[in-house]
């Protein structure tokens, strides 16, 4: 990962702004900060994990972390399958009295006052059971400040342009002697390139049925079967 002072020196250079007549400390500082969590959006690059403590008889276990979109929960090492609450309250008679092993995992109809995700499991669990929940979702990076330059920013390092050209691409915009609205699309086009290849390699990461490459025996395809492998 880069330092947040990489993005500090190219911001300097282009803009010639190392005086901070046009830009504060701290608008680069939202500027790059607002950068990071569009990213994160856009690409999902970056996952984090939770343990949760499960309670005997408790539905909803609302999590601590500032991630978002829960794509995975566990219980005692399993995987739960997700459901819609309505599918519970149709298939089920009373389904919040039941407990057991739980085998569901439900995100909907879910609100919690400060603002952190919440998961529901199906049947409650049986029993307490310490660190018994897992939760992945995607997370956000944590913010930069110009008062720690060397700080890493969360992010890989060949996609630290993406940062330095939405940073740029704001500053441009801004009602400021130097405004450039030319340029700001320019670094926003630049932005954009780096971008949609990190979405590529986000998503390239997951497992996949299918791998490219050569086949490894012979091309014909079996009447009505696909192959394991393509072509790249």
């Amino acid at each position: 990962m880069a330092a947040y002072s990489l993005v500090m020196n190219m911001f300097d250079d282009i803009t010639r702004d190392s005086a901070r007549r046009h830009f504060s400390q701290a608008q680069v500082d939202r500027y790059t900060n607002r950068a990071l969590q569009e990213i994160c959006e856009r690409t999902r690059h970056l996952d984090e994990q939770e343990l949760i403590n499960a309670v005997a008889s408790t539905l909803e276990y609302a999590t601590t972390s500032d991630g978002y979109n829960i794509f995975r929960v566990e219980y005692d090492g399993e995987v739960l399958i997700p459901i819609a609450r309505d599918k519970l309250r149709i298939g089920t008679t009373d389904y919040s009295s039941r407990t057991g092993t739980p085998r569901f995992y439900y995100l909907d109809e879910m609100n919690d006052s400060s603002g952190y995700q919440v998961i529901g499991l199906f049947p409650a669990p049986g029993t307490n059971l310490t660190n018994g929940i897992r939760v992945w979702s995607h997370a956000f990076p944590a913010d930069v400040s110009g008062d720690a330059l060397t700080t890493d920013i969360e992010i890989p390092d060949w996609a630290i342009g993406a940062v330095c050209y939405y940073v740029l691409s704001l500053a441009y915009t801004a009602e400021t002697q130097i405004q450039d609205l030319e340029a700001a699309q320019m670094f926003n086009l630049l932005h954009e390139d780096i971008l949609q290849r990190l979405i590529m390699r986000s998503r390239s990461k997951q497992p996949k049925k299918w791998a490219a490459g050569g086949a490894g025996r012979p091309t014909a395809i079996p009447l009505g079967k696909l192959p394991d492998r393509i072509t790249e």
